[in-house]
């Protein structure tokens, strides 16, 4: 069949577009909104379908170089929409029959604005208020640029949750990274960014049975956090292990708070898990993506089912 959906590096323009044009065609089966704008004031989008009383999240793009993950939320959705339309199933499994249980909200691009600088760089991206004049001065190297885990603001996302954030703060500030960085800085308070804001205050409305957050690159799956892991959480990270051949791992101390998972296990002691996708260099090259999307297929399914 002719894809939306293409295998090219999903920057904002282009995922805006795919969402469009996916809008066109299967409108009637899922719903987009805005959960809130980026630093630089994109728009966070949203796709949802299925039984929106019992959701699940899937959020990708939370670190910049790491749009890989973007494209892998963008390609599957558009496999969910196709299947329920043409009445298809997924690795043998009946989508309708599993989205009339269960719901599910895939946010591709957590951080836009992050994605955007990786993947076309830092010309007139706004970034001279946010950073200092030495980091600003190296965001004009592309290959500089191509690295860029952070939003606009030099501040990691994953590192800006209230879960035990001082502790994180101070392993940045340890090691050196006392304010705007390429990766790794906290920011200057929990939630400081619109970004981290706009997924907390969907979580708090949509009540998720369960949350993936995806990154890159391991072939990895983190599914516990200090005290707060529920019952069931090493159960169904051992399905999604079994179904894509990820390893399952536990974070070191330096890895191991205020970043999505940590947070929301925290918060509502439910499960919520990391995946590493893929392996090798990041940003991880598109001539990857169709193995890594046939091998973890049936596991994306299987993670909004459980």
């Amino acid at each position: 069949m002719d894809r939306i959906v293409g295998i090219k590096p999903p920057d904002y323009i282009r995922v805006k577009g795919w969402i469009e044009k996916l809008g066109a065609a299967y409108g009637d089966l899922f719903e987009v909104t805005s959960i809130g704008n980026s630093l630089l004031g994109r728009k966070i989008y949203a796709m949802q379908m299925g039984n929106l009383d019992s959701p699940v999240l899937y959020c990708g793009g939370v670190h910049g170089r790491e749009w890989i993950t973007t494209l892998l939320m963008m390609y599957f959705a558009e496999d969910v929409l196709s299947a329920r339309a043409n009445r298809r199933q997924i690795c043998d499994m009946d989508i309708n029959k599993l989205l009339s249980a269960r719901g599910l909200i895939i946010v591709p691009a957590l951080n836009p604005d992050g994605v955007e600088i990786s993947i076309n760089g830092a010309d007139c991206q706004g970034l001279e208020g946010y950073l200092g004049e030495d980091l600003f001065e190296r965001c004009r190297s592309r290959e500089f640029c191509s690295k860029w885990k952070a939003n606009a603001r030099g501040v990691d996302i994953n590192r800006n949750f209230d879960a035990a954030w001082d502790d994180m703060r101070a392993i940045a500030m340890d090691s050196g990274i006392c304010g705007p960085s390429m990766a790794g800085w906290t920011g200057e308070y929990p939630e400081s960014e619109p970004e981290t804001r706009a997924v907390v205050e969907l979580c708090s409305r949509a009540k998720f049975r369960h949350v993936v957050a995806f990154h890159s690159q391991g072939e990895e799956i983190y599914w516990n956090y200090r005290n707060f892991t529920p019952a069931k959480s090493h159960l169904m990270a051992r399905i999604l292990s079994a179904s894509s051949g990820y390893a399952l791992r536990e974070p070191g101390f330096s890895a191991s708070s205020a970043g999505l998972k940590d947070w929301f296990m925290e918060k509502y002691h439910a499960p919520a898990f990391t995946i590493e996708i893929g392996s090798g260099e990041c940003p991880i090259p598109l001539s990857q993506f169709r193995f890594l999307y046939n091998r973890l297929r049936e596991m994306l399914v299987l993670g909004a089912a459980l």
